[in-house]
């Protein structure tokens, strides 16, 4: 009956359903791009802005780490300029450039879900993938730094696959690049190439690795699962490690190289590595769990199906004949580094967990193509765990549509910001930034005293400093005093024309034992040298702000919220 309705099908029905693994992927696609479209015009939040000011700093020959400082790796300000140059130097064309990332990124998962398991897994794990880094708990719509580190990290996990097994040094070489530049983009990228390495060591030592789905013929050659592996040479991983690691460090020897012409290597040096490590190590163990628990609540909400899935297949895996040794290693030491990626420093920032989710999108795959090759079976516990599986699937996705469906599809880009950080803030940026461009020429120097880099994107000026944050500055950390030195040094010698205090405790961070030598000096530089020129009202969380009644600015950034904007007094 079925194969008699198949041969009176149209033709163009038999070919939608040959490739309706393609289309399932198609309309997770088009949903990305149609949501990323629609808020294309979103303000940038506080690491959007360091990255496009970087960038644009780029574009006018600055190099990193020379007008902007930071303990992140360049390779995403390098990704923001040339996104920039391409789309425009604006929100829209930021978000537009994220959307083919996303894309590209779907795209590879769905290629390496259906390599390990089969057409359904790589619908499944892109489709899964797709939904989770456009959420709004892991802070998917905005461009942070993981979503470039994701993109080359799985691009290198297919390329690495491919040199394994047609052992070609070339393809291990062209891997080992994307895997440096997953490292490049954010320092947390450093473990998917800790993960290639264990992978190449496994294809060593143990058996075959995956070559392709269950409709793929195995290459001449290779074994069996259960076959004794050939004798284990040192020559070939040495080699083999060899290729890799001159591919993977590239990047960053690259990038070492440009920047010590540049004059800014020591700069360079001490943020990311000097700096870098002391932050890393920061926070005791006590606070990292308040930390874990607090970051777990942010990110679940209408995702918690999808967070609970990945450990159901991670169980399944167990008992699916088509999951040899291979297929089990690659997912479970991709699983414990990618946990270790965004474990780094114990911070667990929201927007770290998206370097967990293509190993989560490829376990909801498993489970998921587990459970449809166990359909039409005879009934049994795992018939019915199966049926389970596919159910909760199914309101899993239904849950994420509906719970961020009014973000996705209704509100407005400002509205969205709002309600993913509730704060008006970075709105309320775009607003003082508009005001400085409008009074200033292109070549005035500006200071934001606060972490709100994306003012100097907007308005097109140069910061009349390098910490463009100050969180480092209110960390118990060593250098901090110094830092704060440098920074009032700076500005004083830049005399800024205009001025933004920032008057918010996220824009700060600052803690009761911080240095205070900025607090300090803050109240009589600005009484003596600037004039207020606009308060705005922010809005923070739950709270409503009397606009009647501005309040004056401060020695401390943790009363009340507002942008105060000054201008320099003529004369001084």
């Amino acid at each position: 009956m079925l194969s008699a309705l198949v041969k009176l099908s149209p033709p163009w029905l038999l070919g939608c359903l040959r490739n309706r693994a393609w289309l399932i992927v198609a309309f997770a696609l088009l949903l990305v791009v149609g949501v990323r479209v629609r808020l294309r015009d979103m303000p940038l939040e506080r690491d959007e802005g360091e990255y496009a000011y970087a960038g644009q700093l780029i574009l006018q020959g600055v190099p990193p780490y020379h007008d902007a400082f930071n303990m992140k790796l360049p390779g995403t300000y390098a990704a923001y300029a040339l996104i920039l140059a391409v789309f425009g130097q604006t929100p829209g064309g930021i978000h537009l450039g994220l959307a083919l990332v996303n894309v590209a990124t779907i795209v590879l998962i769905f290629r390496l879900g259906r390599k390990l398991l089969d057409d359904a897994g790589g619908a499944t794990a892109a489709v899964a993938y797709a939904l989770m880094s456009l959420s709004p708990n892991v802070l998917g719509l905005a461009g942070h730094a993981t979503h470039f580190v994701v993109l080359p990290a799985v691009g290198g996990i297919l390329l690495l696959l491919r040199a394994v097994e047609t052992r070609r040094t070339k393809i291990l070489f062209a891997s080992g690049l994307l895997f440096g530049l997953a490292f490049l983009m954010k320092q947390h990228g450093i473990f998917f190439g800790l993960f290639a390495g264990l992978l190449l060591w496994w294809s060593r030592f143990g058996p075959p690795l995956p070559v392709g789905n269950d409709r793929s013929v195995r290459r001449a050659g290779l074994r069996d699962e259960g076959e004794l592996p050939p004798a284990f040479r040192w020559r070939d991983i040495l080699r083999d490690l060899g290729w890799f690691g001159t591919g993977y460090a590239a990047p960053y020897l690259l990038t070492c190289l440009i920047l010590w012409a540049a004059g800014v290597f020591p700069q360079f040096w001490f943020w990311t590595v000097t700096y870098g490590g002391k932050y890393a190590s920061a926070v005791p163990l006590v606070k990292a769990a308040d930390m874990t628990s607090a970051a777990l609540r942010a990110i679940v909400g209408p995702n918690i199906l999808f967070w609970l899935l990945p450990w159901v297949g991670a169980i399944m895996m167990w008992w699916d004949r088509r999951l040899d040794a291979n297929r089990r290693f690659l997912l479970t030491a991709l699983l414990i580094c990618s946990l270790a990626s965004i474990s780094v420093g114990f911070y667990f920032r929201e927007h770290y967990f998206i370097l967990l989710l293509p190993v989560l999108a490829l376990l909801i795959a498993v489970a998921v193509s587990r459970s449809l090759r166990l359909l039409g079976r005879k009934p049994s516990l795992e018939l019915f765990l199966a049926l389970a599986v596919l159910v909760v699937s199914a309101l899993a996705t239904g849950a994420v549509l509906i719970g961020n469906g009014a973000l996705w599809f209704s509100l407005t880009p400002a509205r969205a910001v709002e309600e993913t950080y509730g704060s008006t803030v970075f709105g309320d940026a775009r607003t003082a930034a508009d005001l400085i461009a409008a009074n200033t020429s292109p070549n005035a120097r500006i200071a934001v005293i606060g972490s709100e880099p994306e003012i100097y994107f907007y308005a097109r000026r140069r910061s009349a400093t390098g910490h463009i944050y100050v969180y480092a500055l209110m960390e118990r950390q060593p250098y901090a005093a110094k830092m704060q030195a440098q920074m009032i040094q700076q500005i004083e010698a830049a005399r800024p024309e205009y001025v933004v205090f920032v008057q918010n405790q996220l824009s700060w961070l600052a803690q009761p034992d911080s240095e205070k030598q900025l607090f300090d000096w803050w109240p009589g530089y600005w009484a003596a040298n600037l004039e207020l020129v606009r308060t705005l009202n922010t809005r923070q969380g739950a709270a409503d702000f009397d606009e009647t009644k501005p309040a004056p600015p401060t020695a401390s950034p943790q009363a009340n919220n507002y942008l105060l904007v000054f201008k320099r007094k003529s004369g001084t």
